[in-house]
């Protein structure tokens, strides 16, 4: 606990301090009693961790009344380039948190909370595609504890935008079938209401969420073919659009990966077509098996699921049948490729609205993707 790492935010802490309650403190950055979380570049910048990811996250506890954080968002700002986090108490979000781009900044965060000991998660709301943020420390009202024991279970959830929790707080009715095309807005996206963090607090473990939206396993929705730049290609990086920056995968290795993967790829218009077309079935199956045996490098142990997500369905495009190809293929290609402790799982698909942002699942069918995928995980003896 040093004032003097904090200069730039005395003003606000000695406004917070003159409250007519318990005193607040603040914590620096490099405190050992601070948990990190997630891909993050520990070594770029001395005075806190930058990362972009989904998820990433900054877990504690506490014997305290109230919780201000201190971050700088990197983003551009603007509807989609702002950067959003949620402060989890005991599990359950008591402040959503706009940060603020461009600037360092502490920001008003959970107040009143009840008196006594808490376990508080700063969680990374926004998807990379929001932009990066760095970390820069915390104020309590009350003192920082030391911290909790980390869960014994690891899960990494990879995927798109679905597992990203796109739009998923908005509920979008479509009697059009055009109402849920607006466009990516960040403040809409909530990490903590998407599958992945569900089935993480059902399991009791830790989390690591590793989702890049429009990327695809062989191609991306903007249809680059280009294994340097479609998901194989991204996952070895810590900020997917560095690729100087490198994730050393043994600083968090899963007991348990879900890939969810697969609808970028179908949902890619050509030239000459004004519908979305099917990938090539053998380009397709043979970077998803790649990218399989790349994880299975890293992760000798982990039990992997490969699934098909709940965006797809034979209605659209009519008569193309592209979920019943991606079952087919994505389950050969587990049959097929010979890879030890591989599992092959599909979601029932989402075929009414209410929908979120850009037909996107809402928090509700997020919760019904993890009801609905944990009794396989459960099957496998996780």
């Amino acid at each position: 606990m040093s004032r003097s790492r904090f200069v730039w935010l005395l003003p606000v802490l000695a406004m917070a301090g003159c409250e007519p309650f318990d005193p607040w403190f603040d914590y620096a950055v490099d405190d050992p009693n601070l948990q990190r979380i997630g891909r993050m570049d520990e070594e770029a910048d001395p005075e806190g961790p930058i990362y972009t990811h989904s998820g990433g996250t900054i877990r504690f506890r506490c014997d305290c009344t109230g919780v201000d954080v201190a971050f700088q968002d990197l983003g551009e700002g603007g509807d989609e380039h702002t950067n959003w986090v949620n402060i989890l108490v005991d599990g359950k979000e008591a402040a959503k948190v706009q940060l603020l781009p461009g600037k360092r900044a502490m920001l008003r965060g959970a107040r009143n909370l009840k008196p006594g000991e808490h376990t508080v998660e700063i969680v990374k709301r926004t998807e990379p595609y929001a932009g990066r943020i760095q970390f820069l420390g915390l104020s309590l009202q009350g003192v920082l504890l030391a911290p909790p024991a980390p869960p014994e279970k690891k899960i990494e959830v990879i995927g798109d935008s679905i597992t990203c929790g796109y739009g998923n707080e908005v509920r979008i009715y479509a009697p059009k079938f055009t109402e849920p095309n607006t466009g990516y807005h960040s403040k809409n996206e909530d990490i903590s209401k998407a599958y992945g963090s569900l089935l993480a607090r059902r399991f009791n473990a830790e989390l690591m969420t590793t989702c890049i939206s429009g990327t695809g396993v062989y191609r991306n929705l903007n249809g680059t073919t280009d294994p340097t730049k479609t998901f194989p290609g991204l996952y070895p990086r810590i900020f997917p659009d560095d690729e100087e920056s490198t994730w050393h995968t043994s600083r968090f290795v899963p007991d348990l990966i879900i890939i969810n993967l697969g609808n970028n790829d179908f949902n890619v218009i050509v030239e000459g077509d004004t519908l979305p077309s099917a990938p090539d079935e053998k380009g397709f199956k043979d970077a998803y098996k790649a990218f399989v045996r790349q994880l299975r490098e890293y992760y000798p142990s982990a039990k992997i699921i490969c699934s098909v997500g709940p965006m797809m369905n034979d209605n659209y495009p009519a008569g193309r049948q592209h979920w019943t190809k991606m079952k087919r293929w994505v389950h050969a290609m587990v049959d097929e490729s010979g890879i030890p402790n591989v599992h092959y799982f599909e979601y029932t698909p989402i075929v009414g609205d209410p929908y979120g942002e850009d037909w996107h699942p809402t928090a509700e069918s997020h919760q019904k993707m993890a009801e609905e995928i944990a009794p396989f995980i459960e099957s496998l003896g996780f």
